[in-house]
């Protein structure tokens, strides 16, 4: 029997005027998403949310890795077709999260959108930032692919049996306003309410200069 308690918060921030970010909490489905409609590009919340609609109606069929991989490419080439086809040439998105399945939980994404896994005194990435890096090696806000460009897009999915763990989804409106030590503290509260306040606060006292979404998810696995 699988058990899953989840917090989800989304928020425009503090200078934009839309909020293009997406959430999707679907325990029914095992699926755990967040997405961060591309700024700047008119049409970025169309984007995330046709994104998670999609991805929703798709991962009932997932049974691995090469299932998602396919999927997310097919999203992306709908995006794409859908901006071309109207008002929103230019749309598009970031992808991050959590699938499980029978026996495995399968980590996935696309843009810089992040996974990470809880410790008691850790916090793990497990997604892959698909980011220019600047020279000291740290992701800047250049992203070298999303869903909706018009480009092939490669999924970076990891799978590993099913177990019991916590793990955070974020847009880059969380991870990059909050110092690692500050989003690891804000994580290791006992009480996910408490944990979720403490990152909105810290984002919004940081600036929150772009929306920013979380979901927070934990596993108990018998």
């Amino acid at each position: 029997m699988l058990g899953l308690e989840s917090v989800g918060r989304t928020h425009v921030g503090l200078v934009r005027e839309k909020n293009e970010d997406s959430m999707l909490l679907a325990p029914e489905m095992g699926l755990y998403v967040v997405c961060d409609g591309m700024g700047g590009h008119v049409g970025g919340d169309v984007a995330s949310r046709t994104a998670l609609q999609m991805v929703a109606t798709m991962s009932p069929g997932w049974t691995g890795a090469d299932d998602i991989s396919a999927s997310l490419a097919y999203v992306s080439d709908w995006i794409h077709d859908m901006g071309r086809e109207s008002e929103l040439a230019g749309l598009g998105t970031t992808i991050a999260g959590v699938c499980l399945t029978t026996d495995e939980l399968l980590v996935f994404n696309i843009g810089d959108s992040r996974v990470y896994e809880l410790g008691s005194e850790s916090l793990d990435q497990l997604s892959v930032d698909d980011s220019v890096f600047d020279e000291a090696g740290r992701p800047t806000n250049i992203i070298t692919q999303s869903l909706g460009q018009g480009i092939p897009v490669t999924a970076h999915v990891t799978s590993m049996p099913l177990h019991n763990g916590s793990f955070l989804m974020c847009s880059d409106g969380v991870h990059g306003q909050m110092e690692h030590h500050d989003l690891q503290a804000a994580t290791s509260c006992s009480d996910r309410a408490d944990g979720a306040a403490v990152i909105i606060g810290t984002t919004r006292a940081n600036g929150a200069a772009d929306n920013f979404s979380f979901v927070l998810l934990d596993v108990q696995s018998d």
